[in-house]
């Protein structure tokens, strides 16, 4: 039986695997197996090939992309016209994820707007939940508006008053919006890191993080608070100063779209996890 290969001083392999572990994890725990999932890269892999020779104004011979993609000539030559038909889909599904739904738009809106409190009236002048639908979409009925937001789980409705769900602030897991969230967000995270990695561009996009080790389970909770705490301040403040940069440009002959994030994580020491797996 063969051995993969060692990845070679400089590739960036290893530290793609590190990436590529919770994805892993995921798709195992919904269901998808390697070799679907090999096969769904395939055509990823062609068509990112194809723009880059295409970048280098080289020729997109099927030797070409072949050595530059990894994939073997017949796929290449099978792949070809539906490479870009699927590389379009794939940017196509992340440009869709990562533009707010009304119902993200009223809770984000809601979250950084002072003059709502967690709890609404169903009808009336401002502030109410009447006004704050009114106020995120012009297309989308109230009514319309509460039933999506009471079907994600984020409001709650009592004799007559709407409540915030502050706890549901990630959407419910069994719906497919948490999912397309998720990937809209990691996909930008990771575009801004492979973006400062690989561009020569002066124009370096934020991508920082904070780590701490050595806590017990307690102070990690108490870290993962005050986390969400600190975003709450930063919604408010770029939701603030983004509204009427969003009406000023609403007309921009080339629009740009902009995401900011802030994410937390905490588990074991790797030392505890290998022990817990040796047991």
């Amino acid at each position: 039986m063969s051995t993969p290969s060692a990845p070679q001083k400089d590739s960036v392999l290893p530290e793609a695997l590190a990436i590529a572990q919770p994805l892993v994890a995921w798709l195992i725990r919904s269901g998808v197996g390697y070799a679907e999932f090999a096969a769904a890269l395939k055509p990823v892999f062609l068509a990112q090939a194809q723009q880059e020779l295409a970048h280098e104004n080289s020729k997109l011979s099927d030797s070409a992309l072949s050595l530059r993609s990894g994939l073997h000539r017949k796929d290449v030559r099978a792949l070809r016209e539906s490479a870009a038909l699927s590389l379009a889909q794939v940017k196509s599904n992340g440009s869709q994820w990562s533009k707010p739904s009304p119902s993200n738009q009223a809770v984000t809106r809601w979250l950084s707007d002072n003059e709502y409190p967690d709890s609404l009236p169903l009808n009336g002048a401002h502030p109410s939940f009447e006004s704050l639908a009114r106020a995120t979409s012009k297309d989308v009925h109230p009514r319309s508006l509460r039933q999506e937001m009471t079907r994600l789980g984020v409001i709650r409705e009592t004799e007559g008053e709407v409540h915030l769900v502050r706890s549901a602030f990630v959407p419910d897991a069994k719906h497919q919006e948490a999912r397309q969230l998720m990937a809209g967000s990691v996909a930008d995270h990771l575009q801004a890191g492979v973006h400062n990695l690989s561009q020569q561009s002066p124009r370096k996009f934020l991508e920082q993080s904070v780590f701490a080790d050595g806590l017990s389970e307690e102070s990690m909770h108490k870290l993962n608070l005050l986390a969400n705490d600190l975003w709450g301040h930063v919604l408010q403040q770029v939701v603030q100063a983004a509204t009427p940069l969003c009406e000023q440009d609403a007309h921009t002959a080339h629009p740009h779209r902009f995401r900011m994030g802030l994410f937390s994580y905490g588990e074991p020491e790797a030392k505890q996890l290998l022990e817990g797996a040796n047991t």
